[in-house]
């Protein structure tokens, strides 16, 4: 389950006016083959082409629809190799006329059919590279011979959440589905309809403050301050999304802002940038195993290992930098008798330097609470780290039997 946000993949082009390499291809365009690029009807000079049963794009023209920069920092050709090289938005993409993948920061990704560079000196790439890089809808309909390349699952994500400010629900009506849409917030009924409720946020001077959005297959997870008249949260959201870009279930976490920590730091700033996204498999295995052992408490000791010496930036409201106030916190929990541990993970969702970890408290009273605990990882080690605990209401107060998990 791997998503690599890469813009640059659609961006492997140039016209090449010097020799043409050996594996230039002799290529017919097809004929009356639409594209349409966000609800937009694309113009193209030069027309896509088939082949193996499989469409490719002329690259250039894509790239340029998408507002794609063609200078040279971000695109160079490689005579020799017969690649293009491309270094846009956090990432950097090697195509290679003739093989059968690309390869999206150092990972390779299978394609469809090979990238073509034509005898006339036109890259094309297989249309699917536009799914699996960038992470948009695409769908050929071969009766009416129409490409439609649609908004980013995370852009999808971000319309939802950003209507909460005008009540509008015409993002929710678009993307959500209709009849297989699952809630997971036990404070709104089950169905697209129950969140549709966000109608009558209008006029209540409502505020969504995106900070980070990561996703990792189907899954889109968010973390924003949301404000409504007057009173702010910090949330979690987390969306999974079928096949056609729908949105068919939801969980979320909320828990009210609270002020700066003891190091100065809220509950929602600090590192935005998502890095190393060759990574992700390594720092989702990485953390879920923090978790295991110091979270869960199946080898504490082997906390500081997961640290560079002492340095850790913490958001917590509670806990000041530091691994040294960490342990201090686990010290104290012991000292008064607390048997603090998280009982289940639920879910492990990453995207490069990145990690979020959806768990599980249960008290010995039988109540239970959500933690959302994300992680920043950098050279291997946990570097910073934001949380959300929420409480699990009672079940009669339940609008839906989903449950919170």
């Amino acid at each position: 389950m791997k998503k690599h946000t890469v813009t640059a993949a659609l961006a492997g082009l140039l016209v090449l006016s010097s020799a043409v390499p050996a594996l230039a291809a002799e290529v017919k365009p097809a004929t009356g083959i639409q594209v349409w690029v966000d609800g937009k009807k694309e113009a193209y000079k030069i027309a896509p082409i088939v082949r193996n049963q499989q469409v490719l794009i002329p690259l250039r023209q894509l790239a340029t629809s998408l507002g794609i920069p063609l200078d040279s920092k971000h695109i160079t050709f490689n005579t020799a190799r017969q690649s293009t090289t491309i270094r846009y938005d956090q990432a950097t993409v090697v195509l290679v006329s003739g093989s059968p993948e690309a390869q999206i920061n150092g990972i390779k990704v299978p394609l469809s059919t090979s990238t073509i560079l034509t005898k006339q000196g036109i890259t094309y790439v297989p249309v699917d590279v536009v799914k699996e890089a960038w992470g948009k809808q695409v769908t050929w309909d071969p009766a009416s011979q129409t490409i439609q390349i649609g908004v980013s699952n995370k852009d999808k994500v971000v319309e939802i959440l950003k209507s909460f400010e005008t009540g509008d629900t015409k993002a929710a009506e678009t993307w959500i589905s209709k009849d297989q849409y699952i809630q997971h917030n036990l404070s709104v009924p089950n169905g697209r309809d129950g969140l549709l409720l966000i109608s009558q946020l209008k006029g209540a001077n409502a505020q969504v403050e995106i900070q980070r959005v990561l996703q990792d297959g189907n899954y889109v997870a968010v973390h924003y301050k949301e404000s409504i008249a007057g009173k702010s949260s910090i949330v979690f959201d987390i969306f999974r999304f079928d096949s056609n870009g729908k949105i068919v279930e939801h969980w979320d976490n909320i828990q009210d802002s609270a002020p700066a920590n003891p190091s100065g730091h809220t509950m929602i700033d600090g590192t935005t940038q998502i890095t190393d996204r060759n990574q992700t498999e390594t720092n989702k295995t990485l953390i879920r195993k923090f978790v295991d052992d110091v979270l869960v408490g199946k080898n504490r000791a082997a906390l500081e290992s997961y640290y560079n010496g002492d340095q850790y930036i913490q958001h917590n409201p509670l806990f000041g930098d530091g691994v040294s106030n960490l342990k201090q916190a686990f010290s104290a929990a012991g000292s008064q008798g607390a048997s603090f541990g998280y009982d289940q993970v639920h879910m492990v969702i990453g995207e490069g330097n990145f990690v979020l970890v959806v768990s599980e408290i249960k008290s010995p009273n039988g109540s239970s609470a959500g933690v959302y605990d994300l992680f920043r990882v950098e050279n291997g080690k946990v570097a910073e780290h934001w949380d959300v605990v929420q409480d699990v209401p009672a079940k009669a107060e339940w609008k839906n039997t989903n449950g919170k998990f």
